[in-house]
């Protein structure tokens, strides 16, 4: 494998992960898979369901922590630090996007972007300007005081970009972020997502269903019954 050299963003090192079922049926979802994201890089993961992508997405942002192997964010080993200091981490360092937005229907656009911020107990007249910025490159700054309602799917999409990238992440992670959306649509967030990560310096690692929005990327993987392939 070509590394670049210097501290990876993130490295998966030798990583299983084993679910066991109430009634004792264990199935592996990802089977020793090792590799290196170099800051900055984006990256494509295809594969079919169940093959371990969400998986894999879950435990580089330490929802989860592997039965074997290291995950390491930078040169911390996720699953040394106890889950309160990860949940501190996944705010400070790693934006997620979802293919179901999670945005609260009862707030504005620009404070569903600001959210974050307010959680993690930052000043909102900072972030309610970043949040601004942000919406302005996705072309909805506009619509910053309109209700999330009043939105089509593929705005609400653009909002959560925004809302992943507003205290702006190391990595940035996105499962499926298009697979709520039509043709058009998804390939119109898809972009903004690319350009608005490799603006912000974000390193981004995606899953999708779509090998023509993996071809984006600059690397395509494919997982395999929880086996990685770098291409």
């Amino acid at each position: 494998m070509n590394e670049t050299d210097g501290p990876a963003a993130l490295t998966f090192e030798e990583v299983s992960k084993i679910y066991e079922s109430s009634s004792g049926k264990r199935k592996s979802a990802l089977c020793g898979i090792s590799f290196k994201v170099s800051p900055g890089k984006r990256v494509a993961v295809v594969g079919r369901s169940g093959s371990g992508k969400s998986t894999l997405l879950h435990l580089a942002a330490g929802i989860d922590t592997p039965t074997g192997g290291r995950v390491l964010l930078g040169e911390r080993d996720l699953a040394r630090l106890p889950d309160r200091a990860r949940t501190l981490l996944r705010r400070k360092e790693i934006g997620l996007v979802f293919q179901f937005f999670y945005l609260l229907p009862h707030l504005t656009v620009q404070d569903n972007v600001v959210l974050p911020a307010l959680i993690a107990g930052d000043g909102r007249e900072g972030a309610a300007g970043r949040s601004l910025r942000l919406l302005e490159q996705v072309g909805l700054r506009d619509r910053a005081r309109d209700n999330i309602r009043e939105l089509s799917g593929g705005e609400m999409q653009r909002v959560a970009i925004c809302r992943a990238l507003l205290r702006k992440p190391e990595l940035l992670l996105a499962d499926e972020p298009t697979g709520n959306l039509d043709d058009e649509n998804g390939a119109l967030v898809m972009q903004l997502l690319l350009e608005l990560a490799q603006q912000e310096g974000s390193t981004l690692i995606y899953v999708t269903h779509s090998l023509e929005l993996a071809a984006l990327a600059q690397e395509i993987w494919q997982l395999h019954s929880g086996l990685l392939e770098r291409s």
